[in-house]
């Protein structure tokens, strides 16, 4: 039986995940329903999907229900829906900070099935991760579904809950980070003359390259890295400053504080 998907709330994480899940092609327009207060009408008349104007419709009509909303309105969206969620029904969870064990309580039913996955931007060009988890009510076959649905998103990766922090920092919260550098590299060109566009896609370029390099040749990337770095030449000048500078020390205090900080939202969480 085709499987039905519904999402409440579309915001930048849930369309990335429509588009890749129409671009799968398991599942049909028609078999898909959103609602969104603000981007409803965009997302309709984009993707060409149904659009329906309360939260509890979305549980009517779907099988799988797509919970793309941010985490500090989680809870009050969940109390408006806790009544039709039962065993036929699956929620599916994207936000930093917040369980599987936060939604089963809230849903105040333990047989409640839970995905919770923690996907990242890039998924809106087909080019992004997936991590997921699911709770002990998800069954084989469900399993099964997920894994083939996400593995058409995705580079998707199935992982411990408790290690969903180290994942925002790795890939959920990243992007942000290499759109930083990506600017920053372009500005630097700019600076000596290049066109902003053309530095635009000379980087853009550069980091799709590298990040396929390395995921293809299975090398270490500081063995990637020495690969570019000729003695006394251009490169390892650049290398040698970006150590003095504490660029690899900026990084990983940048990724370590964006888990810590998803750390807190899951303790406040607890404590709601």
């Amino acid at each position: 039986m085709m499987k039905r998907i519904g999402f409440i709330g579309c915001g930048n994480m849930g369309e990335a995940f429509l588009k890749g899940i129409i671009n799968s092609q398991l599942i049909e327009k028609a078999n898909i329903y959103v609602y969104d207060k603000i981007k409803g009408d965009y997302i309709s008349n984009t993707y060409q999907v149904n659009q329906v104007n309360e939260e509890v419709k979305v549980i009517d009509n779907c099988d799988i229900i797509f919970l793309a909303i941010k985490p500090n309105v989680y809870f009050d969206v969940i109390d408006k829906i806790k009544d039709l969620v039962n065993s036929t029904k699956i929620l599916v969870a994207m936000a930093p900070g917040i369980t599987m064990e936060d939604i089963l309580e809230e849903t105040e039913n333990r047989n409640s099935k839970i995905v919770r996955t923690m996907p990242n931007l890039p998924l809106m060009v087909q080019e992004g991760c997936i991590a997921y988890a699911f709770n002990e009510n998800i069954e084989e076959n469900e399993k099964n579904f997920f894994k083939e649905l996400f593995e058409r998103i995705g580079v998707a990766i199935e992982t411990k809950e408790e290690l969903f922090d180290a994942v925002i920092g790795a890939s959920g919260s990243s992007p942000a980070f290499m759109f930083m550098f990506i600017e920053a590299l372009a500005d630097a060109a700019v600076y000596e003359g290049l066109p902003r566009s053309d530095a635009y896609k000379l980087v853009g370029q550069t980091l799709i390259g590298c990040g396929k390099m390395f995921l293809e040749s299975g090398k270490h990337p500081g063995e990637l890295k020495d690969n570019v770095c000729s003695p006394g030449g251009t490169t390892i000048v650049g290398v040698r400053y970006l150590e003095e500078s504490g660029f690899r020390g900026a990084i990983i205090k940048a990724v370590t504080e964006t888990i810590k900080k998803s750390k807190e939202m899951s303790q406040n969480s607890n404590n709601k």
